[in-house]
């Protein structure tokens, strides 16, 4: 074998010995107990509207679930949420692949002697970093903490996107029903107009009567004009924004709303239904344990990782032959520190941010749940006032036809009861709107894909 061949295959026989000494598998100690997150699943069971009446008295009011949940899924934040997931799975491959790649170096070179010959020679060396094994545990577990992060966003940003529908979809409903209550008081107004014009005709009324009843005419039609052109505009957006309620909202009578129903349980009760699976404050405590797991990784880093290669180099034209191994170690210094206590300010944050979530997300729980089970109550009150007050208003039309009462007192008797109409209608459509928004923070409508797939 000629000293070409030779060096050829020793150089070989290192680069395969190299090879199977990096790539062997490391021997994992198991996940770290920091780093673990526990699956998300769902507490919840789902309510059955059948045994929960109030329940199927919002399914009257709300639109389907499916294209609710179909136009969900096509919302540009929401899909850009759900990319991220692909996001987090791209990253938790490059963490478990590692930071370190092979490298191969190679050099020519020519010796020249002062009074002898010239020699041609070459090198060539292949070497690669090595992570720790309690780096490569971490990485592992900040992988799987990727994909808690990005899932939670994901569902986080889905339910936020609800939670903007159901407005939407309120907000249209209350003009809407404002717009009907207004639309019924124009023609009252009108009728009393006619009313008045006719005792003028007959003598038994003042022409000032008719210009008070001719205002307050113009008045109701100027009010229900408003409210209209509010309800066209919300419902425009509505359905711009969300086009699949078409059919939702030509088919829904806002004059015929049910009545809220009582909760069967105390607010308490949904409070810790509410806070049992809250995806906000999931999101909160995961990114807590990610920046804890980063912290950990920054502190392992102080260490740094060693390089290992192998070198085989050809001398003097072949007359000298080297092979070796060689090992570098990198020398942490200051900002290998500094990295460490950024990592552990950031945490830090981290935890903050999640305590002030967790009040703020309580607190908002216990408004809605309070909303939802003591509103019941006060609107109650209001629409028997608004009941009395029509009652009212109506005897005091009566009586100004028979020339029984002045008209201001009939026409003071209608303003009052159209406000107290207008207020019971508002607090019936606040408590089925909390109502509605308690199901959905409770994860029972309107739930992201992955729900299903937990239950």
């Amino acid at each position: 074998m000629t000293p070409t061949a030779a060096f050829q295959a020793r150089l070989h026989a290192l680069v395969l010995a190299g090879l199977l000494a990096c790539t062997l598998p490391s021997h994992a100690a198991g996940a770290l107990a920091a780093g673990e997150h526990p699956p998300h699943t769902n507490p919840l069971a789902r309510l059955n509207p059948e045994a929960q009446p109030w329940v199927a008295s919002l399914h009257q009011v709300l639109p389907p679930d499916a294209p609710v949940r179909a136009m969900l899924l096509r919302q540009p934040q929401v899909q850009a949420a759900h990319a991220g997931v692909g996001v987090a799975q791209g990253r938790q491959a490059r963490l478990a692949a590692g930071p370190h790649e092979w490298t191969v170096k190679s050099g020519l070179q020519q010796r020249r002697e002062s009074l002898g010959p010239r020699f041609t020679e070459g090198e060539l060396a292949l070497e690669r970093g090595l992570r720790l094994p309690g780096k490569q545990i971490t990485d592992q577990a900040m992988g799987r903490a990727e994909i808690e992060v990005s899932t939670l966003a994901f569902e986080d940003t889905w339910h936020e996107s609800a939670r903007s529908l159901l407005k939407a979809w309120f907000d249209w409903l209350r003009e809407a029903r404002s717009s009907r209550t207004l639309a019924e008081q124009a023609q009252l107004a009108e009728q009393q107009l006619k009313v008045v014009q006719r005792r003028i005709q007959a003598g038994e009324a003042a022409r000032l009567e008719g210009l008070q009843a001719e205002a307050e005419s113009s008045r109701a039609q100027a009010a229900w004009q408003q409210a209209a052109a509010r309800e066209r505009s919300l419902q425009a957006d509505l359905l711009r924004r969300y086009p699949a309620l078409q059919a939702s909202v030509q088919s829904l009578a806002p004059a015929n709303l049910p009545a809220p129903s009582a909760l069967p349980e105390g607010a308490a009760a949904w409070v810790e239904r509410v806070l049992a699976d809250n995806h906000e404050l999931e999101l909160a405590e995961a990114q807590v344990q990610q920046a804890e797991l980063q912290a950990r990784r920054a502190g392992l880093d102080k260490q740094a990782d060693p390089s290992v290669g192998v070198r085989a180099a050809r001398e003097r034209g072949g007359a000298e032959q080297v092979f070796g191994i060689y090992l570098s170690l990198p020398l942490g210094g200051a900002a290998r520190q500094a990295d460490e206590q950024i990592a552990l300010a950031q945490a830090q944050v981290a935890r903050d941010k999640a305590a002030e979530v967790r009040q703020r997300v309580s607190s908002e729980a216990w408004r809605i749940a309070w909303l939802a089970s003591e509103g019941e109550v006060a609107w109650r009150s209001l629409d028997t006032a608004g009941q009395r007050m029509a009652q009212a208003a109506a005897l005091a039309a009566r009586a100004y036809s028979l020339g029984e009462l002045p008209l201001g007192e009939a026409l003071q008797s209608r303003r009052l009861a159209l406000e107290a109409q207008l207020s019971a209608d508002a607090a019936r459509l606040d408590v089925l709107e909390s109502q509605s928004r308690l199901l959905l923070d409770a994860h029972q409508m309107w739930t992201p894909p992955s729900h299903d797939k937990e239950q």
